[in-house]
């Protein structure tokens, strides 16, 4: 490895080319860093060749694959900055400053590929070509010609009164941006490199971390069609497509379905330590493989709509709705059987019905969650295909404590007395309640609103129909399911009287009510009556350990 100072329009001198590889994300710099190079370049405007700023290091490798075409280096570290300073070169020509510079930008004598001095990584390609050799904006926002809008309107600007000269601009890049140039050799592994480098810079995502350790397991694709290109075209772009911002996540819980535990900042570390023993490219292309089938179904977990099957669509988004990811590491040992036809969708189906059981009424008797990852891992690491649904069941009704399925006694005296009101999980319990009634046109619950029928607030109209003992209806009943419904109304409702409150009720298409319109008071009777109706149905809804005894 060889480090020197240099001019960082070295890098755009002399017939060669720099790529930006594989296993490097897009161009990301925003403009804040915009800002901070264009105040560094201001600041020594006027000071000419005398003065310098340092920029950092860049780190390449020489190609020496390629026999014909220009000199090409991998650029290792440092593609943000070599990228930011293209593109404002490319304002500088178009802003009329010296031929020169399309000498920095392009190798003249050369066609096709080789046309680029910088040729950045896959997803910012087809931009920076049509910008440079076109000198067109691709008219779809990106984070390219976001950049070349911010330097050009900054050209544009008057320095002490007058204008920029675009000339003058020029000669202070080339005279006063410098960087450490390091030039890696034959026995240095570039990955290492880049790795030590990451404190710098802009910082990378455990899901990076992973697709620059995988891809550089493949050999360098530096032409159409090469290993790398292909293993991250076919397998690592959809996923990270499909995931975007989840990527990290479901890396996270596919290292988690064999019983890992992995926290969010050791995903990389797990993912290494699981590739570690795969020194075969087809056996690492196997489990590259697996990844991605287990992309496209964590995607659905993500975005249930996307699930094909319909009968899953209602479970998933429960899952959602109940804000339990700590279940997604079984869910995909679930999904996977179910891909590869070792279990039914009738069995993937109850399972999902299981799981969403175990949850709810957990949350409805309050059994504090902190223990839910730590079980969903073990059972994930015990998993078995056979006869599945039954071995979950039994699982999940083996567990004592803080880890037990409530049975039907304890779910139905929770249900009918404990506090609800402000947990996750009561909205979806309230609407999978109405769904129960399986109504021909059933009401959108999208934008509806738990409501208080005895209101939070008691006047003298509601202390009346409460009777002598309001006080302590009111601090046993007010927050139970038997008090509680889904309304549109909820702004209009607040503590007017009962019957008022049934009136606008009755104009409602939600199921859930038509009981409430139905009394003529509500008082601490009514409310009990009703959470015993409802918590009839709950056990019906969502089973419990007694179904595997």
């Amino acid at each position: 490895m060889q480090a020197s100072p240099v001019r960082i329009i070295e890098y755009f001198d002399g017939r060669k080319q720099y790529l930006i590889p594989l296993f490097q994300r897009p161009y990301t710099w925003e403009k804040d860093k915009w800002s901070a190079l264009w105040e560094d370049i201001m600041a020594h405007y006027d000071s000419g060749a005398n003065a310098s700023h340092f920029m950092g290091a860049v780190v390449s490798m020489p190609v020496k694959a390629v026999p014909v075409g220009v000199n090409k280096h991998l650029v290792i570290d440092g593609q943000q900055r070599l990228t930011t300073l293209a593109i404002l070169l490319t304002v500088l020509r178009d802003r009329g400053a010296s031929n020169r510079i399309d000498d920095y930008l392009i190798n003249r004598n050369d066609e096709g590929p080789d046309k680029l001095k910088l040729l950045p990584t896959h997803g910012d390609r087809d931009v920076y070509k049509g910008l440079v050799l076109d000198r067109v904006l691709p008219p779809t926002p990106c984070r390219i010609n976001t950049a070349y809008d911010y330097f050009e309107q900054r050209v544009k600007e008057d320095y002490d009164a007058s204008p920029i000269d675009p000339n003058r601009l020029l000669e202070t890049i080339e005279q006063c941006l410098q960087v450490v140039m390091i030039n890696l050799g034959d026995t240095d592994d570039p990955y290492l490199i880049f790795e030590s480098l990451n404190a710098r810079g802009e910082p990378l995502t455990q899901a990076d971390l992973v697709r620059n350790y995988v891809l550089m397991k493949f050999r360098d694709s530096l032409e159409a069609g090469g290993e790398q290109e292909r293993i991250y075209e076919y397998y690592w772009r959809p996923i990270q497509d499909s995931l975007s911002a989840g990527l990290t996540s479901f890396l996270r819980h596919y290292c988690m379905k064999d019983g890992a535990n992995v926290k969010e900042n050791t995903v990389y570390s797990a993912i290494k330590a699981r590739l570690a023993g795969l020194t075969d490219t087809a056996a690492l292309e196997a489990e590259l493989k697996e990844m991605r089938r287990l992309g496209d179904c964590y995607a659905h977990f993500v975005d249930p709509s996307k699930e094909t099957i319909a009968a899953l669509r209602p479970c998933l988004m429960a899952f959602n709705e109940l804000d339990v990811t700590t279940c997604y590491p079984l869910l995909l040992r679930l999904f996977a059987s179910h891909v590869n036809q070792a279990i039914s969708e009738n069995d993937l189906e109850q399972c999902l019905h299981l799981i969403e059981s175990f949850v709810v009424r957990r949350a409805v008797c309050a059994v504090p969650p902190n223990s839910l990852g730590r079980l969903f891992t073990q059972w994930s690491k015990d998993y078995r295909e056979n006869e599945v649904v039954r071995w979950l069941g039994l699982k999940m009704a083996a567990g004592t404590g803080n880890s037990r399925w409530p049975n039907e006694a304890q779910f139905k005296t929770d249900f009918r007395t404990r506090e609800q009101y402000g947990r996750k999980a009561t909205k979806h319990v309230l609407a999978s309640l109405e769904a129960n009634f399986e109504h021909k046109e059933p009401a959108d619950l999208n934008t509806a609103t738990i409501e208080h029928l005895m209101p939070q607030e008691l006047n003298d109209d509601w202390k009346k129909m409460l009777g002598d003992k309001y006080e302590d209806v009111y601090s046993r009943l007010l927050h139970t399911f038997g008090n509680l419904t889904l309304t549109g109304y909820n702004s209009e409702l607040g503590n007017l009287p009962f019957r008022q409150k049934q009136q606008k009720l009755d104009t409602s298409h939600i199921e859930l009510n038509r009981w409430i319109c139905e009394q003529a008071t509500w008082d601490a009777a009514t409310i009990e009556a009703r959470a015993a109706v409802l918590a009839d149905t709950a056990v019906k809804i969502w089973l419990g350990p007694e179904s595997f005894s």
